[in-house]
């Protein structure tokens, strides 16, 4: 059904008559890898073939007023080969109005606004080093995710006012419960100037069960070739022990571009003990090396080696588990009683 929806709009888009094409785009995104797996308690899938948050999508743009648009997006996960499955899940999908003076306002799903803090900040994103394998927010039996990609969402975002802006959501469902149990809101806001940039970011959780919170501060400076980011994080976690906790994470980057085509970077997050009695040894450091060649405007090829190491009680946490690289990662690795794990990855990516 889903490989029909694709062709479907594909064709669409092709059939249009020139005027009505004029704002509405296809486009999309091809990254694969080939990754190498090492590290505690592994399986036999020791390397594989990973299809990294590849997509594809239409999105346009239709004017219908002074200083007032109507936009929509249907975005769509594809996976390139990696576990024959085709069609992975909508990404971000959403219908909303726009007007350069006002700012943006859509509906439907996007990601949140502390995701896209946590995003901006991480040199190697979509990759097997992805940082969202600690920032989520996994320890011990908490799954708290705070890099979502959230349904039933409504958000805001400012226009850029000389170099600020901000950005608000609220979720209304976050576990598809129609009686609005579990809901959440996130907010952002950011700066930028002169290759300096700082962004902050909050979000809250609302359940039953209690609520949760986060947030999240990132800072950067881009001069030259040179590129050096940091982020700061804080977050409640649900815990195994008689007592929730909150737990400390950080990461630093840099990266050092030359000859217009070559990249090199190195990224370390740590995550330290969730607070509370019981908590001990629920940590995990991530480190991570690469080098990023462009080949064109649209194409580049890439290597990286990553490490995770995971204290003793924190096995929650594994190299690329709910990232782009998810299914290889769990096929890879035994989860429950994973410590340490390690990969080195080639891979390519084309945006079109």
């Amino acid at each position: 059904m889903k490989k029909n929806i694709i062709a479907m709009a594909v064709a669409a888009a092709v059939a249009a008559p020139a005027a009505a094409m004029a704002d509405t785009t296809l486009y999309g995104k091809i990254h694969a890898s080939y990754d190498f797996f090492d590290g505690d308690n592994l399986n036999d899938r020791d390397y594989s073939l990973g299809s990294n948050s590849s997509r594809i999508g239409i999105k346009g743009k239709e004017d219908i007023a002074d200083n007032l648009s109507l936009i929509y997006q249907w975005e769509e996960q594809v996976d390139w080969g990696a576990d024959g499955e085709g069609i992975g899940g909508p990404r971000n999908t959403f219908v909303g109005f726009t007007g350069d003076s006002w700012g943006t306002l859509i509906a439907g799903r996007h990601d949140t606004p502390m995701k896209m803090v946590g995003r901006k900040y991480d040199l190697f994103k979509d990759t097997v080093a992805d940082a969202r394998a600690i920032t989520r927010g996994k320890a011990l039996s908490g799954d708290n995710d705070w890099d979502a990609r959230t349904n039933s969402t409504v958000a805001y975002m400012t226009p850029d006012m000389g170099g600020f802006q901000a950005k608000a959501a609220y979720v209304s469902d976050m576990d598809n419960d129609v009686n609005n149990n579990e809901d959440a809101y996130s907010i952002s806001a950011g700066y930028e100037i002169a290759g300096f940039m700082l962004d902050g970011a909050w979000e809250q959780h609302n359940s039953d069960a209690g609520d949760m919170e986060a947030y999240r501060i990132g800072a950067g400076y881009k001069i030259g070739g040179f590129k050096i980011v940091g982020l700061y994080q804080n977050a409640d976690v649900i815990t195994a022990s008689p007592e929730n906790g909150d737990q400390d994470v950080w990461g630093l980057g840099a990266g050092y571009t030359f000859a217009g085509k070559h990249t090199l970077k190195a990224q370390y997050y740590t995550a330290d003990d969730v607070s509370g009695a019981g908590n001990e040894d629920t940590g995990a450091d991530l480190w991570a090396v690469g080098y990023d060649y462009k080949l064109s405007k649209q194409t580049s090829v890439y290597a990286v080696y990553a490490s995770m190491e995971a204290d003793a009680t924190g096995n929650g946490y594994l190299l690329g588990y709910k990232t782009g690289h998810s299914a290889q990662v769990e096929q890879a690795f035994d989860r429950g009683t994973v410590e340490d794990s390690n990969a080195f990855s080639v891979g390519v990516v084309h945006k079109f």
